[in-house]
């Protein structure tokens, strides 16, 4: 099995609108109920039951079955997604992390992390890839999250 994490800056040299925590928070709450914008491979989702700190969804990628996530909230700093697929594949934990970075600056960060595999990508294929190209891979939907959320912020919806 590969676990992983990929880190972004969320407000690099350049980016504009420049992103609060409250607000990369409330996107991830967006991100939550409403993926298909952040996540390309999800085509459906309907959240199925919902509370204070928690939602039940049920999600489809690209033409694969429905899958069954719980995602708790940790506010302001982690979405916690349990993914339910098909057996014999094991339940994949993923988080979504707002953090800082070191002072003096203190940037504020996304972190997405994926434990014991990666969906989508097969194990061979995970394991022939280095550190690197994970990053890459999983930096990608870090990049799209704040995308999202930069456009959402830009359009007055957050």
């Amino acid at each position: 099995m590969v676990s992983f994490a990929a880190t972004r800056q969320v407000n690099p040299p350049g980016a504009s609108p420049l992103l609060t925590a409250d607000q990369l928070w409330r996107g991830l709450g967006i991100k939550a109920r409403n993926p298909r914008d952040f996540v390309p491979a999800i085509t459906a989702c309907r959240v199925v039951e919902e509370d204070e700190d928690k939602i039940t969804r049920i999600v489809r990628f690209n033409d694969g079955p429905e899958v069954k996530e719980e995602v708790h909230f940790f506010p302001p700093t982690i979405a916690y997604f349990e993914m339910s697929p098909p057996a014999p594949a094991p339940p994949i934990r993923i988080t979504n992390l707002v953090s800082y970075g070191p002072p003096p600056s203190s940037d504020l960060l996304l972190t997405f992390s994926f434990a014991p595999s990666l969906p989508h990508v097969s194990e061979d294929e995970a394991r022939r890839m280095g550190p690197e190209e994970l990053n890459e891979k999983v930096g990608e939907g870090v990049e799209k999250a704040i995308e999202v959320v930069r456009r959402l912020a830009r359009e007055g919806k957050l």
